[in-house]
């Protein structure tokens, strides 16, 4: 499909899947951060408001630098995006500016499945769009719009970069992929996606001057809190040490706790339909980076969320009409369930509290490798149903929450006249 013709289709098709997608964030939207890795990362947008000193925050797994010991090892990009919120609860109080904080999240992930479309679009010419809001839960990716992680931002700009880049507009993609890895360094294993050929020789010259700055971003920012530009904090922790006997691999594709087999099944028709190279390679080197670290399970995230990043673009192959056969709908039912019960829990306290968030303890081991102590088999047997965590419950107790949900199921039902009036 030519560069014309692709944005000519996009035009004319209303973003039906987008507002669906809208629609159910909103249905399970937290309003909160959830976790100290988010709060530290905001709070590094606090500091870059002139709130703390920069770069440096209170919470969250804190290092020691050349200057202080209150440093985050998180890629500046995200604390970057978080900046509008932070200015919200500076400006207006600090409730506000975690509601803002989580709102950014959902944004991220509204960018992200209207990214999947159009790279969809790129690799294949047509796909069949009711396909996407399930692909997306089938990737986890309610759950990562709901709790506002950096995966969500850095998948959402890695696969924008990968859309320029299809579209030939080889500096804005480098630009694009260079904040992505801003945000997170191991967006790298999504290199490539960005393949087109080796008659491209101008088009990645240009590809590599969009990167660029983003590479030095990321060294001054290094070299600033810990003097060097190699060194970004992770080297101090020892559950991210090299450690190929940690049964990292077997336990993000299989363990109850956290493996994709559970958590997004998807994948084994996604793998069985993926051909391209650039759509299975990234999964396969995220796979096996982070499989090989001490502490692969990624904290008290839902399932795999070292993966994420890599999920849409293993099951973009997913979007072609009849992909998956019958078994699509059934995963995607599946998914739908799984998406909606642990939307209304809180799911990092759930996991908490059912062992240590310490890989090397009993209880941490039993969370991931046994059945019953399965953060994922828990929230399906006692879904957090009588008391949702979601923001117009914990506002207003039942009003709020039937505010809340009654405006997601309109904004839903929006999404489906769209999508049913939208030409093929």
């Amino acid at each position: 499909m030519s560069e014309r013709s692709e944005r000519h289709s996009f035009r004319r098709s209303p973003p039906a899947p987008a507002v669906i997608w809208s629609g159910l964030l909103l249905l399970v939207f937290g309003g909160r951060l959830f976790t100290t890795d988010v709060v530290a990362q905001y709070q590094v947008a606090e500091s870059l408001l002139g709130a703390r000193p920069l770069f440096t925050a209170e919470h969250g797994w804190l290092v020691e630098g050349i200057r202080s010991d209150s440093y985050v090892p998180h890629g500046l990009g995200y604390s970057i995006v978080l900046l509008p919120a932070a200015a919200a609860g500076l400006l207006i109080g600090a409730p506000a500016g975690k509601v803002a904080g989580a709102a950014t999240g959902a944004l991220m992930s509204v960018v992200l499945i209207l990214g999947l479309e159009a790279l969809g679009k790129g690799f294949f010419g047509r796909i069949d769009r009711r396909r996407l809001v399930p692909v997306m839960l089938g990737s986890m990716g309610l759950l990562y719009g709901r709790m506002p992680y950096d995966v969500a931002a850095a998948a959402a700009l890695a696969l924008w970069g990968a859309v320029m880049m299809h579209r030939r507009r080889f500096c804005p993609a480098g630009v694009l992929f260079g904040a992505s890895l801003l945000v997170r360094s191991d967006s790298l294993v999504l290199l490539p996606l960005y393949w087109m050929g080796a008659r491209e020789g101008k088009g990645y010259l240009a590809f590599c001057r969009g990167v660029l700055p983003f590479v030095l971003a990321a060294m001054a920012y290094n070299l600033y809190r810990f003097g060097s530009v190699l060194e970004d904090g992770h080297g101090q922790d020892p559950a991210l040490r090299f450690n190929p006997g940690s049964l990292g691999i077997v336990g993000l594709l299989f363990s109850p706790g956290k493996g994709l087999t559970w958590y997004a099944p998807m994948w084994i028709p996604a793998a069985m339909t993926c051909r391209d190279f650039r759509l299975w390679l990234p999964f396969a080197l995220s796979l096996l980076l982070h499989g090989m670290i001490h502490d692969w399970t990624g904290g008290t995230g839902w399932g795999p969320r070292f993966l994420y990043p890599v999920l849409p673009v293993l099951f973009l192959p997913l979007l072609q009409p009849e992909a998956g056969g019958r078994a699509f709908r059934w995963f995607a039912c599946l998914a739908l369930a799984v998406s909606l019960a642990a939307g209304f829990t809180d799911t990092n306290a759930l996991e908490r509290s059912l062992g240590p968030d310490l890989v090397d303890t009993a209880g941490r081991r039993e969370v991931l490798w046994t059945v019953t102590g399965s953060p994922l088999v828990n929230t399906i047997a006692s879904p957090g149903f009588s008391g949702p965590d979601i923001l117009g419950y914990r506002a207003a107790g039942i009003p709020g929450a039937l505010v809340q949900v009654s405006s997601a199921i309109l904004v839903i039902a929006a999404g489906v006249v769209l999508m049913r009036r939208a030409p093929d």
